[in-house]
């Protein structure tokens, strides 16, 4: 299967300067935990050989980053990208249509309170759980639309055995983390236990080491302003961070912050 790029709507974004874009036509997404995000998703869809579904659902869609990318994987399938900023939302709506991609759509939801039920094939979350209070509610609620035989991915930031790279550096990044992630953190291990309540965990795997994906993550969001200057800084980082991130999948680092689970309802 060939593969469409990944954050192919940043060419299109007039929110996004003449360095981001030309980084992007370079070498793809320059952040290192989007890049980071979509290669391990690519794995676990890579895991389950044969793959197709015909109904997706982008749970906390954001920029529609995923929600893009696989109505280019999967043209057969209608994918719905859901997110609780409306603004967003109809950024994404008119973003389809400058991309002329006729199979997805988005809606203003709330996870906590929003189900589909049996209505989906493959539902994501990627990085979202952590921002919503009643995350087990949001679980149950995104398995409870998968239908019989579907396949769930969710990716999550858990408890940190250490503090990140550089964490004395990063105050702002920091507190707007704290402001954002409502959500009670929790143990790799207990998260998956969540999970196993409605799901069978058919595959685990933990992510954002310290030494690779967590320190280039650490490094791009140091100059967390939105400046020219840090902007070009982070072009300057971002080869380092590329690199760090390829190294994430390696098993040099046994610290590790995150975890992605795929699932399959019974």
């Amino acid at each position: 299967m060939t593969r469409p790029r990944f954050g192919e709507q940043r060419l299109h974004d007039e929110n996004k300067g003449l360095l981001e874009k030309l980084w992007y036509r370079a070498l793809g997404v320059a952040d290192p935990a989007h890049y980071l995000h979509w290669r391990y998703l690519s794995g676990a869809l890579d895991s389950l050989r044969g793959f197709a579904p015909q109904r997706i659902l982008d749970a906390g869609c954001g920029a529609g980053d995923y929600s893009f990318y696989l109505a280019r994987l999967f043209p057969e399938a209608t994918v719905l990208g859901i997110d609780i900023d409306e603004k967003l939302i109809v950024r994404n709506k008119a973003m389809a249509g400058r991309l002329g991609i006729r199979n997805v759509d988005f809606e203003a939801r709330d996870l906590s309170g929003t189900r589909f039920p049996e209505q989906f094939d493959f539902v994501l979350s990627i990085d979202v759980l952590e921002h919503v209070e009643a995350q087990e509610q949001a679980i149950a609620n995104l398995c409870a639309s998968l239908k019989h035989g579907g396949i769930a991915y969710f990716h999550i930031p858990t408890v940190r055995e250490r503090p990140v790279p550089f964490h004395n550096r990063l105050a702002e990044f920091r507190a707007w983390a704290e402001r954002e992630h409502v959500a009670r953190e929790r143990m790799y291990t207990e998260f998956i236990e969540v999970v196993r309540r409605h799901l069978v965990v058919i595959r685990v795997r933990r992510t954002f080491g310290y030494f690779t994906g967590e320190l280039a993550t650490s490094l791009f969001a140091m100059p967390y302003r939105n400046t020219l200057f840090n902007r070009v800084e982070q072009v300057l980082l971002a080869p380092i961070c590329r690199a760090l991130a390829i190294a994430d999948s390696s098993k040099i680092d046994g610290v590790r912050y995150a975890v992605a689970v795929l699932g399959s309802r019974p």
